[in-house]
């Protein structure tokens, strides 16, 4: 174990990624009423120290889902009528790693939400995503195993499942609630009013949307850029082209990809300029290549492959 910097209790979430694609382009978008909700201890082989009490985590994970308002109230559709249901489903697995001196309470966590049937409800409704958590405890004294881990999965759901209700209240939220969350100072909020902008095309946006293309936060430019493009907004293409690095291929190449798309004389202008003097010979032969579609688009010609 590495060298820690305080024997504190502490809890963290780490490497949370969501696996939930882009929110669905249209209506309906039908809010569904909370189904079934389970947590479940996946762990393989369960130190016998180490007791999870999936029951109680289950009740924490029902009552939070439930008292957040976003579901529809039940009666109002799925089981009991044609309307979509979301099913909540957590799996966890827990490690105990010890040394002589320190000991470290691990937990991994999926935790997914599906609506049925399909096609009714936006895709901002289906969440499937993974983290993993860590509490840090001295070994002497003894510790209380237990406590650690129930803190550390408590916490871990509720962060989970915090995340994913206050993305859902983006969505139900009116414009001036969504133009709020676009200047939040956590990336996730930002994102995820980004998506709702494109998806309900509020151009009153756009010129937020074209300040973000300079944000810090790659998840937050790239969502920026996508609404931009989605939105065929070709102000975009100044934006890009004075704000972006041009040294860093994987960057050009989604810069590229856009201009490419939002096309125009400016757009046209920028990739033949990247195509004849970029430093970078494989940057060059993207920018031939965007400069292509461009035209082949446009109909004005170009070089096929």
């Amino acid at each position: 174990m590495k060298k820690l910097v305080s024997l504190t209790l502490v809890a963290l979430l780490v490497g949370c990624k969501s696996k939930s694609g882009p929110a669905d382009a249209g209506p309906p978008d039908v809010t569904p009423v909370l189904g079934s909700v389970t947590v479940e201890d996946r762990t393989p082989a369960p130190p016998a120290s180490v007791t999870i009490d999936a029951a109680a985590l289950t009740k924490q994970l029902e009552n939070q889902l439930r008292s957040a308002g976003v579901f529809a109230a039940p009666g109002t559709g799925g089981d009991a009528g044609s309307g979509p249901v979301a099913r909540v489903r957590v799996e966890l697995a827990v490690e105990e790693v010890r040394t002589e001196e320190k000991g470290a309470a691990r937990a991994s966590m999926r935790f997914r939400v599906d609506t049925r049937p399909s096609g009714l409800s936006g895709g901002h409704w289906n969440e499937d995503v993974q983290a993993g958590g860590e509490t840090l405890y001295p070994l002497k004294p003894a510790p209380d195993i237990k406590t650690a881990f129930t803190k550390l999965t408590s916490r871990m759901l509720g962060d989970l499942t915090a995340s994913y209700l206050g993305r859902q209240k983006i969505w139900q939220g009116g414009d001036k609630e969504v133009a709020a969350a676009l200047t939040a100072d956590a990336g996730e909020p930002r994102t995820e009013a980004i998506r709702v902008v494109a998806t309900r095309h509020l151009t009153s946006q756009v010129p937020t949307l074209l300040k973000m293309l300079s944000a810090e936060e790659e998840t937050v430019r790239d969502a920026a850029l996508g609404a931009l493009v989605e939105l065929r907004e070709r102000r975009a293409v100044s934006e890009l082209a004075k704000q972006r690095s041009m040294r860093d291929q994987r960057e050009m190449r989604k810069i590229l990809d856009a201009i490419a798309t939002l096309g125009g004389d400016e757009a046209v202008e920028y990739l033949s300029f990247v195509a004849d003097a970029h430093e970078d010979e494989e940057i060059k032969a993207m920018a031939k290549q965007a400069l292509e579609r461009l035209k082949r688009r446009s109909g004005t010609g170009g070089e096929k492959k």
